[in-house]
Order: C-alpha cells, then sequence, then structure tokens
C-alpha cells in the first residue's frame, strides 16, 4: 500500500544528487540513480504533493491533508499504486468539468434573457474566467508532468493521455466562455449603437429648429415680424421640417 511520510523522511530516501537537481523547482518527474521515479507538483489548491516511486510501493507527502484521503485502498507494487494514485485524483475531473462547462451555459442563457447590462454579469463572468485559468494552469503543469513520466515509463501512457484529454477540454471551455464574453460584448454595442442612433434622430430633427429659433431670435427687425400670418407660418414650417426629417428616416430605415 501507498506509505505516507513527512516530507523529511521521503527527501531522506533520494540520493545527494538527485536532490542537487531539483532542490530548487516547484514542480518535475525524474529518475533517480537508483532506478526510482522521484515526483513533485502543485495540487488544484496549489499546494504542494511529492511522490517517490520505489518496486515495491510508493511513498506519498502532501501539503495539504485531504490528498491522503485518494490513497486509501490502494495496493500493489510500486508502479502500480503510483498509477492508481493518479486514477484516484482524477476520477471525478471530467465530471466536474462538465458541470463548470454546464455553469457557463446557464450564465449564456441568463445574459442572452437580460437586457440591461449590469455589473453583476460581468463580475459572474470574471469570476468564471478565473476559475478556468487557474484549472486550465493545473491540467497545463500536469500534461507536461505526465509527458516526462510517460518517457521515463511507457506505463503510464494512460495517465499521460487521461490528463491530455482533460486539458482539452478545459481549453475547450475556456473558448466557449471567451465566445459567451464576446457575445455578451456585442449585445452591449448593439444597445449602445442604438442609444445613439436615438439620440442622433432626436438631434437631427431639433437642429433645423435650433437654426429657425436662433434665427427668429435675433435682435434685428425683419419684415416678417409685420405680416399676420407670420407666427402660424414659423408653426407650420416647423411641423413640416418634423414630418419630413422622421419620414427621411423611415424611408432609409434609420429608425
Amino acid at each position: 500500500m501507498i506509505i505516507l511520510k513527512d516530507r523529511e523522511q521521503l527527501i531522506s530516501l533520494v540520493d545527494e544528487d538527485t536532490l542537487e537537481k531539483v532542490r530548487n523547482a516547484e514542480e518535475f518527474v525524474i529518475k533517480t540513480d537508483t532506478g526510482n521515479i522521484l515526483m513533485a507538483f502543485p495540487w488544484m489548491d496549489q499546494t504542494t504533493v511529492l511522490l517517490y516511486m520505489e518496486p515495491d510501493h510508493t511513498s506519498v507527502w502532501a501539503e495539504n491533508p485531504a490528498i491522503l484521503n485518494f490513497t486509501k485502498g490502494i495496493s500493489g507494487t510500486g508502479k502500480e499504486e503510483l498509477f492508481e494514485f493518479f486514477v484516484a485524483i482524477t476520477v471525478n475531473d471530467h465530471r466536474n468539468l462538465d458541470e463548470l462547462e454546464d455553469r457557463v451555459e446557464e450564465l449564456e442563457d441568463r445574459l442572452a434573457e437580460d437586457p440591461n447590462p449590469n455589473k453583476e454579469n460581468f463580475m459572474e463572468i470574471l469570476q468564471l474566467r478565473r476559475e478556468v485559468l487557474h484549472k486550465k494552469r493545473y491540467y497545463g503543469r500536469m500534461e507536461l508532468l505526465t509527458d516526462e513520466l510517460m518517457q521515463i515509463d511507457m506505463y503510464f501512457n494512460f495517465i499521460d493521455k487521461k490528463f491530455d484529454k482533460l486539458f482539452g477540454h478545459i481549453l475547450q471551455t475556456q473558448e466557449y466562455l471567451d465566445q459567451v464574453r464576446q457575445s455578451y460584448e456585442a449585445q452591449i454595442d448593439i444597445q449602445q449603437n442604438n442609444l445613439m442612433k436615438v439620440f442622433t434622430v432626436v438631434t437631427s430633427i431639433f437642429l433645423p429648429l435650433s437654426l429657425i429659433a436662433g434665427w427668429y431670435g435675433m435682435n434685428l427687425i425683419m419684415p416678417e415680424f409685420q405680416w399676420i400670418n407670420g407666427y402660424p407660418f414659423v408653426i407650420g414650417l416647423c411641423v413640416t421640417i418634423i414630418l419630413f426629417m422622421l419620414w427621411l428616416f423611415k424611408k432609409n430605415k434609420w429608425i
């Protein structure tokens, strides 16, 4: 069965040459001078896990004690125990990634139904992006580490392929979330364009009226002031301009 050790005990099993190679590395897979495998990787919560595979058994040290739950019930040779440990830590990963993708899909539906952009929607998108990025970094690291592990021993080919698929899955989820974000931003742009179109129409309609008001507001004596129908004429001219502008905008499908 997998043996639980503290860090000092586990490090004491490794020869000095191997320790020198990995002393300043946060993550690594290395074959020691004695033919054993020493491996370190950051767990999902960024805590460190150390594994040391010997012919008869595998030893493990984990900064987070919750990792040790995955070692329960595992027994066999060192190679088999290391293999089963990686199977155990990834047993629910595909389901968790499916649930994450479902959350993105639910978010997409809510954003499509919500006509008014708000801060809460942006914060939810931001939170999901951070979560996806966090998982992407984890699976990206594990993909590289299991590539190296498989190069040392082809027995771990299945583990390597599994992390490849998990990494591909999270990349697809990230791409999907980016599409949702871009669609939401496009929806906001459309709403802003429609609002600007309304302002443009209103401005275009009242611009000639402002010209008329400015013209007849000049402190000058104009002949029209003596005309008995001057006031009704200006009113009729303004109404005509408004109707003409509305007809023009409607004809060109600007409104």
